[in-house]
């Protein structure tokens, strides 16, 4: 069978799920198409050198060919802004098209109903998006009747995962922490979080790894703990890294789209205890006091890291079992056989055409919008129309105020991300503009 990825790039957790996935299924002939250029090829060179095809597909007519030719397209979404304008060229190309979401849905970018029910299957890669609170019952049900869970995992072996050995301490408590440092997903208090154990117990030394982004080096400087904090850079020895740690850290932002999340499974799979922000998708994977623990705010976070520092027993304890259930649950031929199984299945299907622009639009704006939830989508169409030379272009600004952080970025799904993308569309600059202000204005 003849399976096309559709994807905007292969970096981080997504191009991890894609590639592992095409290079472990010996069942069926996998290639993918990019809509824009890598700005990482690990992913993308491991394919290659197993015989998967990975093309840059620009051109309209070029994805349009590929589509056409192939038996199933699964389009790997997590709001990025060319997938919409893929979507929008293909409605007319008869094909059996499936969603992989790489996003968990609840919060921006929402998984709205309307669009999951547009495609012919879809896969999750969270327990957690099962829950959408905004689903309506009758959604819910109909979504699942088409849908499973298919983990972002690629190829993760947990029982291949060096394991931690010594969990005993004699020298400064290394904490650890790998994965994004963009506060879209990162919380938004991670340095005051670090703070807070810093003045708890001195004896810690935090060791980040993941491309450092300007405002966390910053805040950490503000923070005045330099000295306990050193960043790492991106790195790709992150198996042998871990098991070399005491205790793992994982603070998400309360409003995080995140799903699968590797790099946690990876430290739990490594045997380190894991003390990790309260959120939807973590609840999935750790059992708070089983195998990990949970922080909801900075000073029991600061207590927890104590708690582990001074109790070799609990370290071990909350180690083991967490690799004994990254073992058991985390299997990647379970995972592999889910995803084939949905692939059979609407392989029975004949293609047939899908009529993406009624659901998320024709234009850029649209496209944006449709990732936003209804309450918020409103409001920024409403800031859309307010240019620069408005009278109340301030009270625009300041109004932008109250809108997460992820929204300002410069990736992500964010406005300016879009506005980047297409730079002729005026009211996405007008809001690109809006959100840009406002980030400075409450600096």
């Amino acid at each position: 069978m003849r399976i096309l990825h559709i994807a905007a790039h292969m970096g981080a957790g997504a191009g991890k799920a894609i590639s592992g996935m095409a290079i472990s299924d010996r069942e069926n002939k996998h290639r993918i198409i990019l809509l824009d250029r890598p700005e990482k090829s690990d992913h993308i060179i491991r394919c290659r050198q197993r015989g998967i095809e990975v093309l840059i597909c620009t051109e309209k007519e070029q994805i349009k060919r590929e589509v056409s030719e192939a038996d199933v397209v699964v389009v790997n979404w997590w709001h990025h802004p060319l997938t919409y304008k893929a979507l929008a060229e293909i409605s007319e190309i008869p094909a059996r098209i499936v969603l992989w979401s790489h996003v968990n849905g609840l919060n921006y970018p929402v998984l709205k109903p309307e669009f999951a029910a547009g495609f012919d299957a879809c896969m999750f890669t969270s327990e957690a998006s099962f829950h959408n609170p905004d689903w309506k019952d009758a959604d819910r049900a109909g979504i699942q009747e088409h849908s499973a869970l298919v983990y972002g995992m690629g190829d993760f072996q947990p029982q291949g995962f060096p394991a931690k050995q010594r969990y005993d301490i004699t020298h400064k408590i290394r904490i650890g922490y790998v994965g994004s440092l963009d506060y879209a997903k990162l919380h938004p208090d991670f340095a005051s979080w670090l703070k807070a154990a810093v003045e708890c117990d001195k004896n810690i030394r935090f060791e980040i790894a993941g491309d450092l982004s300007q405002a966390l080096s910053d805040d950490v400087e503000k923070m005045g703990i330099s000295e306990y904090v050193q960043f790492l850079g991106f790195r790709m020895d992150i198996q042998e890294l871990l098991p070399s740690w005491d205790i793992f850290i994982y603070l998400l932002n309360p409003f995080n789209f995140a799903t699968t999340e590797n790099a946690l499974l990876e430290a739990m799979a490594s045997g380190l205890p894991v003390v990790a922000s309260d959120g939807a998708v973590e609840r999935t994977i750790i059992e708070d006091g089983e195998n990990g623990l949970f922080a909801s705010e900075k000073n029991t976070f600061a207590q927890k890291i104590k708690e582990l520092s001074e109790n070799m027993e609990l370290r071990k304890a909350l180690g083991r079992k967490a690799r004994e259930d990254m073992i058991e649950k985390y299997d990647s031929e379970r995972n592999r056989f889910r995803f084939n199984t949905v692939i059979n299945k609407v392989m029975n299907n004949p293609k047939k055409t899908h009529d993406f622009k009624t659901v998320f639009g024709e234009d850029a704006l649209r496209w944006f919008l449709s990732g936003c939830s209804r309450e918020d989508a409103e409001r920024l169409e409403e800031l859309s129309e307010y240019s620069k030379e408005n009278s109340d272009w301030k009270e625009a600004v300041l109004s932008a105020g109250g809108f997460e952080g992820i929204y300002k970025g410069r990736s992500k799904g964010s406005v300016e991300q879009f506005s980047r993308y297409y730079p002729g569309d005026k009211r996405l600059k007008n809001l690109a503009r809006i959100m840009k202000e406002s980030q400075e204005a409450f600096i």
